[in-house]
């Protein structure tokens, strides 16, 4: 495992959520522009700006499956089910601050 150094002297946990907090505020302002350029394009399909240029495709994807709805009609839905897959998740959560005297 290729271990980088920290950005910072802050403890990795708090860089973690550091990151994590700017990834929300980067994510948000991508979806801004992305509304804003979509709502630019009207009926095109694309948009120069200076640099680049923004290429507008729509997909269409199949809805899930109602696993309930399934099983009610008498279907085995784990027959059909692949593999499960194991996936680790950290959450950082803030820590209660000691009220000064």
């Amino acid at each position: 495992m290729n271990v980088t150094a920290m950005s910072s002297n802050r403890h990795p946990v708090d860089e973690l959520a550091d990151v994590r907090e700017k990834i929300k505020f980067w994510k948000e302002r991508e979806d801004e522009l992305r509304g804003l350029i979509s709502e630019m394009m009207g009926g095109s399909d694309s948009l120069g700006g200076d640099e680049w240029i923004a290429r507008q495709t729509v997909t269409e994807r199949k809805g899930s499956l109602d696993e309930k709805l399934m099983q009610a009609d008498g279907i085995d839905t784990d027959r059909y089910r692949k593999k499960p897959s194991i996936s680790f998740t950290i959450r950082v959560e803030r820590r209660a601050v000691e009220a000064a005297e």
